[in-house]
């Protein structure tokens, strides 16, 4: 097993579970405050990848490399059957993500119940001015900031694009009721799920587009990708720990990459007892 950079799941998972057993309820929740809660459910799903080669690995049957994990020109984006619901406390970072889908290998489906952030940061606001930015950092559940792109935040495998809601954290994932566990990561079978509530990135045909109306290229320039404010999107990612050593895959530090994206979302945002 590789060693790896972003988490040290075993010893974090463990300490963190601890942490939140013996915390218990916060101060405000034990005194009955009224709680902010984001509730998010996504159907209208699409597999985006693309198998670009002969197949050098597997998971449990299914490609690990070359695979295309963003296929910006939409080759590779394929409708399937899926569902996700998730919902969350972004002051806690409590709640719980369930997402179910079906594709060529079979029924899946990824719960996650803990929230930690990743090793760069989770967004990026502006504010107080319009000329001022500041990035949020060590929040694993974050809302309202701008990812990827040129801001830094999270790679610019995409647009600069708005977040109402992103998370990250790890996950459990099963194929046809059997654990999908991580072989790379161990001893730990979980895998590092990210999601983002966007306005909308992909157009009807899979692909992502530039302000020329061009397919998005991050090598060209991360900061001309062109989106849709007048529509959301659901984005549900899980994948190994970025290793030392390259792959054949985009994006190429990561073993395995599992992208979906949902265009039928419903957000509602409201307090909690």
């Amino acid at each position: 097993m590789r060693g790896r950079t972003y988490v040290a799941l075993s010893a974090l998972l463990i300490a963190l579970i601890a942490g939140v057993a013996l915390a218990g309820p916060s101060d405000a929740t034990a005194k009955g405050s009224k709680r902010l809660i984001y509730e998010v459910e996504a159907t209208n799903a699409r597999l985006v990848r693309e198998v670009t080669g002969d197949v050098v690995a597997y998971v449990d049957g299914v490609p690990a490399e070359p695979v295309d994990s963003f296929a910006w020109d939409g080759d590779g984006v394929t409708p399937i059957r899926g569902r996700v619901e998730l919902k969350v406390d972004p002051v806690a970072n409590t709640g719980k993500l369930k997402a179910k889908w079906t594709d060529k290998y079979g029924e899946w489906k990824l719960t996650q119940k803990l929230f930690v952030p990743p090793p760069h940061p989770t967004g990026l606001r502006v504010g107080p001015s319009a000329s001022d930015t500041e990035f949020v950092t060590g929040d694993p559940v974050t809302t309202n900031v701008y990812l990827h792109g040129d801001t830094t935040a999270g790679g610019p495998v995409l647009p600069t694009v708005f977040n109402h809601l992103a998370t990250w954290g790890p996950a459990e994932v099963t194929l046809n009721g059997r654990p999908f566990e991580n072989p790379f990561d161990g001893p730990t079978p979980l895998w590092l799920a990210h999601t983002m509530t966007t306005v909308g990135v992909r157009g009807d045909d899979g692909t992502v587009r530039t302000v020329d109306g061009g397919i998005f290229n991050p090598m060209v320039t991360p900061a001309n990708g062109v989106v849709d404010n007048d529509r959301l999107e659901f984005h549900l990612v899980f994948h190994d720990a970025p290793g030392p050593g390259m792959t054949d895959n985009f994006p190429p530090p990561l073993a395995f990459f599992y992208h979906l994206t949902f265009t039928d979302v419903e957000m509602e945002i409201k307090y909690s007892d």
